[in-house]
């Protein structure tokens, strides 16, 4: 194979593997969106931008994520033990997983699966008590700018094309709705999470596969209860055939026959 093929082999392997997502602009018809890997060119100017940012916002008088922290709990937004009961909901979490993997009984397997759903939902409950006031400090801009910028850089389409240009036409995009989409994917991205990780969490991964089985029994036993047909009867009945009745003709007598008798 000559080197060309093989740099295009090659080229072809590195677009197939690209994590893509996409958005549906009109009903029924959707665009793909690839997220191809940064140069390392892209990655130092993505954390230049997050130095600029950082220390444009501390200039400006934006809170710390330290001095954020302090302020919460001298209000008692959050408590001093507020990094504990998050621990504590992870290791519940964490056990009452491994305890639904362990089980085999189908319903307590579910009853399992619905505990750590609610576990899962308490700590996102925790977490967004402090999520709110922290995306106003210096480093969740900071970190902002450098997802927004490596969203500009590595976002493509099918044939590995970019979809801005540079950073300038990304932030004048006025498809918001791109914008936003491209950011959370990427963001997902660099941080090693699938896009539909809520729904393939393993308690809900139960709860499907619960349900599934649940739905296939159900629909077996309706066919068990349902009376054998017979063959005659599965075929439709013949139409009947209709008799037509013949009237009966009468021959009328003429006018000189009725006078002779």
């Amino acid at each position: 194979m000559s080197k060309s093929k093989n740099i295009e082999k090659d080229l072809q392997s590195l677009l197939d593997g690209r994590r893509k997502f996409e958005i549906e602009f009109e009903e029924g018809v959707a665009t793909q969106y690839f997220i191809g890997m940064p140069t390392a060119d892209q990655v130092r100017k993505a954390d230049w931008e997050h130095a600029k940012v950082y220390n444009r916002a501390l200039k400006e008088g934006v809170l710390t994520e330290s001095e954020m922290r302090t302020i919460l709990k001298e209000r008692s937004i959050i408590s001093d033990d507020h990094d504990l009961l998050g621990q504590e909901l992870r290791i519940k979490l964490a056990e009452k997983l491994i305890e639904m993997e362990r089980e085999n009984d189908k319903e307590k397997r579910s009853i399992l699966a619905l505990d750590a759903a609610k576990l899962r939902e308490e700590f996102f409950q925790w977490n967004q008590s402090i999520t709110g006031p922290m995306s106003s400090t210096c480093e969740h801009m900071a970190n902002e700018a450098r997802t927004e910028f490596l969203t500009s850089a590595i976002l493509q389409d099918n044939d590995g094309k970019p979809v801005w240009e540079s950073y300038e036409d990304y932030c004048e995009e006025g498809d918001l709705v791109l914008q936003s989409k491209a950011r959370f994917e990427v963001m997902l991205w660099m941080q090693g999470v699938e896009s539909d990780f809520l729904e393939n969490t393993p308690e809900n991964l139960v709860l499907r596969e619960m349900l599934e089985q649940a739905t296939e029994e159900a629909e077996a036993e309706s066919v068990k209860e349902l009376p054998p047909a017979e063959a005659k009867d599965s075929e439709p009945a013949a139409p009947a055939e209709k008799k037509t009745k013949r009237k009966k003709t009468t021959k009328k007598k003429k006018s000189s026959e009725k006078a002779e008798a």
